[in-house]
Parts: structure tokens; C-alpha cells; sequence
């Protein structure tokens, strides 16, 4: 390979590329798999049935944002769980949002043919492994990028990194704006005006098993005062091309001063099926924490001990 000064070993390799350079089968496995996904939605589930027949309310089928109507036709989305999934949306979806389009640039990051971006992942990723092999893991991890870049040539992979750094950082600096950031958390959270009240089954902070109700605009204002954006550091992974910037993120500090994450944005590539998709996920014991100790929380009104409502939601909602 032209300035590598790795050779590869018959036994590495699966078939080799037109270019000449390896092209191996990468196994690891970053998203979750099948069954853990559908154990997962399955949970969810079951806490929107749980929800309705406590209020005596409807669950919604579909990929809407409401999942639960009360009988007086309130409409609830239901989370629980260690992390959520706000929003997994592909490219179309992204295009046509009015808030959320503005993700839109780093979708267009990737190539449309998910085989060329594959191959080229491939090809990148070989590489780094075979080095690895060859000069050990603290060698690799110090390895510049521009050496890779050499010894390999073009690569639709490292292209698409490179580019999607400097949309993330972009994206960070509109983010600023807190207009923006509401507006923007108001289509991933509530689709804009589709969803009135947000209830979160707690079993991350108190961990008390109760559903906690939240309204649309005191969740809003909440996250939008105390959220503020960034991106996510480079990877230190000795077999992948690592760049700065491949996640937006949301954060917020603690009581103690530190900086913590609560939201990830990031870049779906890992199927021909989940390609060009951005997936928004937000953790729970940090967002329920930020709620309940920003909201009005000495304003509250509880149902059967199971169910808790904060501030603006106690009046919108007749149980």
C-alpha cells in the first residue's frame, strides 16, 4: 500500500478492491441489536398502555409524536427508560421540517449510494486494522490523519467525516439563538404544536415509578434556558478514522460546575436500511433533573400516587 509501510496478510483480508486496497467485513457493532431494539420499543409500549388506562385515556398507533389521548383529548408523549429516542428521521423528513432542516447539510455529507460509502468505510477501516496489527494500538492512535489519507487515496468515508465536522459546527453556532434552540426542540420534542404534555415515567432520578407530567412550554423553556450546544470531541478509536464533530450536542452544567451531555445528534449510517438518517437522543435521569428543579415543582398535583403533574400541566389536565 503507497506510503503506508503496512503490508497485509492473506489471512486479513476477504477480497480485495478495485484500487487494489483491502476491503474486510467490520463487525462491530455500534447500534443496538435487533432484538435489544424491539425489547426496548416493546417496554415502551407497555408504559403508554399503563398511562392510558390510568387516565382512562387511548394509546395512539403510528410513528406519531403523541402516543397517549386523554378523554378530554389531551395529547401525551410517553418516555421512559435510561435514554431516549426523540426522533430517529431520514432525509426527506429532515428536507421538509421547519425547525429540524437545518440538520439537513450534514445528511448531505454522505454520498446517496450507501454501497460507495460502505466500501470506502471498508476499505478506511481495514487499513487502520491492519496498522494496528502491525505497530500495535498506541502507534495508531497517533497516527495523523493526513497519513491515512495518503496511504489510501480518496475515500468517500473520510470525505464524509471531514465534511459533517464542519456542519456540526456550523449547526452549533445557530444553535446559539435561543429562538432557534426552542424552535428547534419544540419539532423534536412536541412536533410543533402536535403535542400538548410530555410524561416521563421516572425510574433514572427518584426512581419512584411514577409518571411526572410536564407541559409543552414549561419543558421548553426549561431546556432552552439551560441547554447550550457543542460537538462531540474526536474519537480515540485505534481502528477508525477519527475526527472532531460527528455529533451535535446539547449540555448543561451541574451543581458541582461540570459540563454534562443530555442530548446527542448524530449521523445514522449503519444499514443500507438506517442510512442518512439523524437520530436525537436525550438522557433521562439528566432531563428529569433539570425539570424538576426548574419547573414550579412546589406547584404540584398528584393522581393515585402514581401520577404527578408540575405547574402549567395541573390545569390543562382533568383526570
Amino acid at each position: 500500500m503507497r506510503g503506508s509501510g503496512v503490508r497485509f496478510s492473506s489471512v486479513a483480508l476477504n477480497e480485495i478492491s478495485k484500487k487494489g486496497y483491502v476491503v474486510m467485513t467490520i463487525n462491530r457493532r455500534r447500534a443496538p441489536s435487533k432484538k435489544i431494539s424491539s425489547e426496548k420499543k416493546l417496554a415502551g409500549h407497555k408504559k403508554e398502555v399503563v398511562f392510558a388506562d390510568i387516565i382512562g385515556g387511548e394509546v395512539i398507533k403510528g410513528t406519531q409524536k403523541a402516543d397517549v389521548e386523554g378523554k378530554n383529548g389531551q395529547l401525551y408523549s410517553i418516555k421512559s427508560g435510561k435514554k431516549w429516542q426523540v426522533f430517529l428521521y431520514g432525509y426527506d423528513r429532515i428536507s421538509n421540517s421547519a425547525y429540524l432542516n437545518i440538520l439537513k447539510p450534514c445528511l448531505d455529507c454522505f454520498p446517496t449510494d450507501y454501497n460507495r460509502y460502505k466500501q470506502d468505510r471498508e476499505i478506511c477501516i481495514a487499513f487502520k486494522e491492519e496498522h494496528v496489527k502491525n505497530f500495535g494500538k498506541d502507534v495508531t492512535k497517533n497516527l495523523k490523519n493526513e497519513s491515512i489519507i495518503q496511504a489510501i487515496g480518496s475515500n468517500a468515508y473520510i470525505t464524509s467525516k471531514t465534511k459533517l465536522s464542519k456542519e456540526t459546527k456550523s449547526i452549533s453556532q445557530i444553535l446559539q439563538n435561543k429562538k432557534v434552540l426552542r424552535n428547534f426542540l419544540g419539532e423534536a420534542f412536541f412536533n410543533n404544536n402536535e403535542v400538548d404534555l410530555l410524561s416521563i415515567f421516572d425510574t433514572t432520578y427518584n426512581c419512584d415509578e411514577r409518571f411526572k407530567i410536564f407541559s409543552k412550554d414549561d419543558v421548553l423553556d426549561t431546556f432552552t434556558k439551560y441547554l447550550t450546544p457543542s460537538i462531540s470531541k474526536a474519537g480515540r478509536v485505534p481502528e477508525d478514522y477519527n475526527v472532531e464533530g460527528q455529533k451535535v450536542l446539547l449540555r448543561y452544567r451541574k451543581n458541582d460546575g461540570k459540563i454534562k451531555n443530555i442530548v446527542e445528534i448524530e449521523i445514522r449510517n449503519d444499514s443500507s436500511t438506517h442510512y442518512r438518517q439523524v437520530r436525537f437522543n436525550m438522557y433521562s435521569k439528566d432531563a428529569l433533573y433539570l425539570l424538576l428543579f426548574n419547573v414550579n415543582n412546589s406547584s404540584y398535583k398528584s393522581y393515585n400516587d402514581i401520577i404527578y403533574t408540575y405547574d402549567k400541566a395541573i390545569s390543562m389536565i382533568d383526570f
